[in-house]
């Protein structure tokens, strides 16, 4: 299991496919939507998820991970080899408390 203090960040892509947008009644977005999630929020396997009290539309879904294994500058040049910044790939369960996602504080994801 990955130590949550060795991640610097976890950069999330939401609503990237017609379907999941189709199920949460959500427009399709013409540009992705792009939020973040605490390192903190890292849990190990067979961890349990602690859910609040204040939602009750908690929900889950696996996600693919791409793990950056080394800092990418901000602007790559054409041509350039991005996969040599890929460090590797995991899978992520993924569990969002979609009242608060969707319904609640203004559809700001990062509570």
């Amino acid at each position: 299991p990955l130590e949550p203090s060795s991640v610097g960040k976890l950069i999330c892509i939401g609503m990237n496919y017609v379907d999941h947008c189709t199920e949460q009644n959500f427009p399709i977005p013409k540009e992705p939507i792009i939020f973040n999630k605490f390192p903190s929020s890292i849990a190990g396997p067979g961890d349990p998820i602690p859910k609040d009290v204040t939602t009750e539309k908690l929900d889950f879904e696996v996600e693919l991970g791409v793990v950056i294994g080394k800092t990418v500058p901000r602007f790559t040049e054409q041509g350039e080899d991005t996969m040599d910044y890929v460090g590797g790939y995991t899978v992520i369960h993924d569990v969002s408390a979609r009242d608060w996602q969707l319904e609640k504080n203004g559809n700001q994801w990062l509570l």
